[in-house]
């Protein structure tokens, strides 16, 4: 109806007509054209019968019924008596009954169903309606349309189903599909209306996979389910526990399937998963399967070091992490040149340093590949990477930028310096001659012919000569006239275009040449066979090219081994053949031979036959092959008598190596079953009763003032001032006075204090001494005292809290005066804790340490012991020994009794007199007991036999300069043996000291064990060391010689493996366990005394130390935890069981000392947080105590 022909619509009949009277049954319902001359009431198109669209786009589900009602108009009721639907799915027409309403407007489609079966997500159904017999279509200026859909093939996740455009009605079914809820058939179904989160959230995969450690690094993760909005997993993500930035990054998120994010800033390098909590649920939690890095990158070196200044080197960083973060930029800084002479104020300003970028084409974690660009100047510069916010310098390896390289002249050959050229086959040398030739990574000649370049790679032999193969060219391109091509040519060197076209900018170059290739003609002879006679080989050949005249561009090969060329001609070749036939490459009678044309045209020209009818020796060469024969003969005599002489040296050393190593073997399996034996069968547990012979207290003065001037014998402040006019000291004691009264005053103190420390000049021994002597003046007023350390110690604190420092070193060293205050104030607090409660088991370790050292033999110049819970102390060698008890006389011999007392055989004289005092004079403190040096120790044998025992006499063994001290066994001293301890006539003690009374029998009449309390004595003894100050050399159990460990048994001089011996610690641990763990105990787990309060000192400062943590907001419990172990185990408990003589009156030794301190050492392993990883290369002192430790941590925790 909307042309201009003037046609009518036959309604009734569905036709389109210029004629209606003649095709038209009823004129009345005919709809004419506005140009249609016939008479009629509707006219154009919108009085056509027609659908009118009610909704702009009609949905159905795949499988599901739909009822449709469509809008009409300009229906005849008289003429239009039925309707029908038809819609066409997927070229399946499907017909329903359609009927019309009352008012005539819409027309409603019975209910059809819509489905197709094609695995695609939409599919438009085309819709129709129909009436009459002939089924006329109504007209559709808009044709409708049905979208029918699956859910399932628009999405295959959970995510990517909620996402859908709400008007699919598309939700996500328990069984794992994307449906509508009337297709969901099995358990619950939901869409995004409700809320719900899809379960089972997955990272795929992300990039990048490591973070320099300043974070910045934009990370892409990729998955599925990963939320339905930004504000799902905005806050939600983590990279190796550390949180990432989501906000930044909002138009990048593709919901459920893919998140931006940028990393933190960690301190140390770290690894983890990265994990995504959908909405904070830790229902819903993604987690990658691979772990992300954070990683320092390191710079480790550059190749090459110089490039041209144009550019376009190929620069290869090595490092480590060179692929971490999002973005890796390398940069080559230029360095200012030296301006100093310049008068130019300006210039001096813009000698600033030049960053050069360099393009990054190949990147890995070992390796960086980037081409540089252009410099503005030569010199040294530095090459800078970023990754991301991460600036790393390589510092010592500078990249040089230099001239860029010029050519000079360009030959065929050095010698007769003609033209360049080449032939079509390629392989011509060129050799090329300039400057700056060699800072060029892969030079490369490159030729012009035609349109095309033809490169072929160069090698820089220095800085000044290069050398290139010509380039090949294709048979079809290469097409040669009467005369030869003059081609333009030029250098491919990095980004150095001056020379691209290096001919046609430098005339005094010249042009490449390309001549034809050489043809090799085949032998004439029959059969290509040439027999070989003279002293050369002539091939015949046809060169046209004059500078293909170069020995080594022809090769010739006869069979499998090679005719050296000696001369090149336009028609020759001459080469010298090998002095024997060659072998056969093929089966031919006769070797082939092969001439090669630059090493890729290849000319198999015929077979040579070697003359050998005439080839008899002359009579001097056989009488020179006999001659060399017979030598030759001689020679190998002498070289086999040489050699079996050497084999009998050989073969003595050997067997005296394999009896040393059987001897060493037969040593390591003794100890070895000793050893086991000893754990196994003879662990001597020491006595743990001490109730008969007390303990040794020092008094609270002496005990104070010991562990607060440790190194001191006379203490400065119990004495009087030393005043030179006696008439100054009222002066003076009115000043000390007014001195105490300030320093009564808290401002003053404190004020004096704070300007003590803040002088350089103040040294930590002098804080130490000034903080023992200021808690002396303090201790009559703890509570005052108590006051003043609390406030410096906030200070501290505070001072340690505004620095870069770490807070858990603070109170681990004594730098202040209130860190050499605070084990002060447990000292003055904490002694009644010591005397009735720690002190006993402290003591019983004491004794229990020395009377398993003495049940084995120590060395008395070295210290050393076979039993030792420290390995430096610990004897490296075997020794015989045996265990005696000899009865001793005690001072007033007139009494007759002996005390009987446990030694070894081994043991030095000095080492019997100090056990036979230490067995006398038990219950005595060690400060008033006589010494082993002011006694002679005889040996008594019925009524008149007597023999003085000594360290050195004329019985001592003498080897050379050194001497070995006496034992009980050089004199044959048996078990039982009656000794006695007879005062020496020069010494103090028989002056002073009477046999009756005598104050060191007052309690020793009453017999002590073999293994009474010791008092800790030293292991070198006063008479001892004034036989080492004479100057000779004494030696006891082990004698060194060069480093070298050697027993006093001539036959064991051999060195064994010093591991060996290790057991011996074990037995001893396993000796000492029950009393190193009783101290345990007792200081980890002693309950707080409601009436005596002995622990609210250490509550109320624990109390402190948590007060100021909670005050500067400190969350790390670890940190509180360490100023706590500091303070009390490291300053306190560890100065008490390393110095037990602070307590008690005893003298400790050295070994007593080092065993002390491997358990001081595992006491503070204990009360640490760190789980420390022990592998075979750990202490042994730690190794010891491994399996001890978590016992005791548990206690700490408990």
């Amino acid at each position: 109806m909307e042309n201009n022909f003037g046609c009518t619509w036959c309604t009734s009949t569905g036709r389109c007509t210029h004629n209606p009277d003649q095709y038209c049954e009823d004129r009345a319902d005919n709809v004419h054209s506005a140009s249609s001359v016939s008479v009629g009431q509707h006219r154009g198109s919108l009085d056509c019968p027609m659908i009118i669209q009610t909704s702009a786009e009609i949905l159905v589900a795949s499988g599901e019924y739909l009822q449709l009602l469509v809008g009409v108009r300009n229906l005849l009721p008289a003429l239009m008596t039925s309707y029908d639907c038809q819609f066409n799915i997927d070229g399946i027409i499907t017909e329903t009954d359609a009927y019309l309403n009352e008012s005539a407007e819409t027309i409603s489609c019975e209910s059809a169903l819509f489905q197709y079966s094609r695995k695609v997500d939409i599919v438009k159904a085309p819709f129709a309606v129909v009436w009459g017999i002939k089924k006329l279509p109504l007209d559709d200026k808009n044709p409708v349309d049905v979208t029918v859909y699956k859910c399932s093939e628009m999405a295959a996740l959970c995510g990517g189903c909620l996402l859908l455009d709400p008007k699919y009605h598309c939700g996500w079914c328990d069984d794992g599909t994307c449906n509508t809820q009337k297709q969901c058939l099995s358990g619950p179904w939901f869409d995004s209306i409700n809320g719900t989160i899809c379960a089972n959230p997955v990272i795929t995969n992300f990039s990048p996979t490591s973070s320099p450690l300043e974070g910045e690094t934009v990370i892409t993760i990729e998955g599925s389910n990963l939320g339905i909005s930004f504000d799902d997993i905005s806050p939600y993500v983590t990279v190796a526990e550390q949180p990432c930035n989501c906000s930044a990054y909002r138009d990048l998120y593709v919901p459920a399937s893919r998140i931006v994010c940028s990393t933190s800033r960690v301190r140390s390098i770290t690894s983890g998963d990265i994990v995504v909590l959908v909405r904070g649920d830790s229902r819903y939690v993604a987690t990658s399967t691979e772990i992300f890095s954070y990683v320092d990158p390191q710079l480790e070196g550059i190749y090459p070091t110089v490039g041209p200044q144009s550019g376009g080197t190929k620069l290869t960083i090595a490092g480590q992490y060179l692929d971490a973060g999002s973005s890796v930029k390398v940069f080559i800084i230029s360095q200012p040149k030296d301006t100093a002479g310049s008068d130019s104020r300006v210039e001096k300003r813009q000698a600033t340093a030049v960053e050069q970028s360099c393009s990054v084409v190949y990147q890995n974690s070992s390796h960086l590949i980037c081409l540089t660009s252009e410099a503005k100047g030569t010199g040294s510069a530095i090459v800078q990477v970023k990754f991301d916010k991460a600036v790393k310098n390589l510092l010592g390896i500078p990249f040089e930028y230099k001239q860029d390289p010029y050519i000079n002249s360009t030959a065929s050959s050095l010698e007769n310096g003609k033209g360049i050229g080449g032939i079509p086959s390629g392989g011509l040398k060129v050799y090329v001659q300039g400057y700056n030739l060699d800072i060029i990574l892969s030079p490369k000649l490159r030729v012009i012919l035609g349109n095309r370049d033809y490169k072929s790679d160069c090698v820089c032999l220095n800085s000044t000569l290069m050398v290139c193969d010509s380039p090949q060219f294709p048979a079809a391109a290469a097409v040669l006239g009467e005369r030869p091509q003059a081609l333009e040519y030029g250098f491919i060197m990095d980004n150095v275009f001056s020379l691209l076209n290096a001919s046609s900018q430098q005339e005094a170059l010249g042009k490449f040449t390309l001549y034809p290739d050489p043809v090799v003609h085949s032998f004439s002879e029959v059969g290509q066979i040439k027999k070989y006679k003279t002293d050369y080989l002539a091939i015949s050949i046809d060169n046209q090219c004059e500078v293909c005249n170069q020995e080594d561009f022809f090769k010739v090969w006869i069979g499998q081994e090679p005719c050296n060329v000696s001369s090149v001609a336009a028609t020759l070749i001459n080469c010298i053949p090998p002095a024997v036939q060659p072998g056969r490459d093929t089966k031919e009678q006769y070797p082939d031979v092969t001439v090669v044309v630059g090493g890729v045209r290849k000319y198999v020209i015929g077979y040579l036959q070697y003359d050998t009818e005439d080839l008899l020796l002359p009579i001097w060469a056989i009488i020179l092959i006999v001659t060399v024969g017979v030598l030759l003969i001689l020679v190998i005599i002498i070289v086999v008598v040489k050699y079996c002489m050497n084999m009998s040296e050989s073969e003595k050393e050997a067997k005296t190596m394999r009896q040393r190593f059987d001897w060493i073997e037969m040593q390591v399996a003794a100890e070895c079953k000793d050893a086991f034996a000893e754990l196994q069968t003879d662990v001597t547990f020491p006595s743990e009763d001490v109730s008969g012979f007390g303990i040794l207290f020092h008094d609270y003065k002496n005990y104070a003032l010991k562990v607060l001037f440790p190194n001191e014998l006379n203490y400065a402040v119990l004495g009087d001032i030393e005043v030179e006019d006696e008439t100054r000291r009222p002066v003076i004691n009115k000043a000390l006075s007014q001195f105490s009264q300030l320093i009564d005053n808290k401002t003053f103190l404190l004020l004096f204090v704070r300007t003590l420390e803040s002088d350089k000049y103040f040294t930590m021994k002098d804080r130490n001494v000034f903080a023992s002597y200021l808690m002396v003046a303090l201790q009559g007023n703890m509570e005052y005292c108590t006051d003043i350390l609390k406030t410096l110690l906030a200070d501290l604190i505070e001072k340690s809290m505004q620095g870069n420092g770490n807070p858990k070193v603070l109170l681990r060293r004594t730098e202040s005066v209130a860190e050499k205050m605070l084990p002060a104030w447990f000292t003055f607090l904490l002694y009644p804790l010591l005397k009735d409660h720690v002190g006993q088991p402290l003591y019983k370790l004491c004794v229990a340490i020395q009377q398993v050292i003495d049940l084995g033999p120590m060395d008395a110049i070295t210290g050393e012991a076979k039993y030792s819970l420290s390995e430096e102390k610990l004897i490296r060698v075997q020794i015989d020994y045996k265990s005696i008890t000899v009865n001793v006389l005690g001072l007033c011999q007139s009494s007759g009794k002996s005390v009987p007392v446990r030694v070894l055989d081994c043991d030095t004289i000095s080492q019997v007199k100090a056990k036979a005092l230490n067995t006398l004079f038990c219950w005595t403190p060690y400060s008033t007991r006589p010494h082993p040096q002011d006694f002679e120790l005889e040996w008594r044998s019925g009524m008149h036999g007597r023999l003085t025992l000594q360290d050195v006499d004329r019985i001592t063994e003498v080897d050379g300069e050194w001497k070995r001290l006496n034992m009980l066994r050089d004199y044959k001293v048996q078990d039982g043996a009656m000794l006695a301890l007879v005062p020496k006539q020069s010494s103090l003690f028989n002056l002073s000291h009477s046999c009756t009374p005598n104050k060191y029998e007052n309690s020793s009449l009453k017999p002590s064990p073999p293994h009474s309390p010791s008092s800790l004595s030293s292991s070198i003894t006063t008479e001892q060391q004034s036989l080492l100050e004479t100057g000779a050399k004494h030696w006891h159990l082990v004698k060194p010689t060069d480093s070298d460990v050697i027993s006093e048994q001539p036959d064991r001089s051999g060195k064994l493996v010093r591991e060996v011996y290790l057991n011996r610690l074990l037995y001893t641990k396993r000796a000492l366990h029950s009393f190193v763990g009783d101290l345990f105990q007792v200081i980890f787990n002693y309950e707080l005394d409601q009436n005596t309060g002995v622990l609210l000192p250490i509550k109320y400062m624990f109390d402190f130390l948590d007060d100021q943590a909670l005050h500067h907001e400190i969350v790390d419990p670890e940190v509180v935890h360490t100023w706590k172990s500091n303070s009390l185990p490291l300053r306190f408990w560890v100065n008490l069981i390393k110095n037990p003589e602070f307590l008690f009156d005893v003298n400790k030794s050295n070994i007593i000392d080092s065993c002390l301190s491997v358990v001081a050492q595992n006491f503070m392993d204990s009360c640490s947080t760190s789980e420390n990883k022990l592998t075979k290369d750990s202490p042994v002192s730690k190794l010891l105590y491994a399996k001890d430790i978590p016992q005791y941590k548990k206690l700490v925790t408990e």
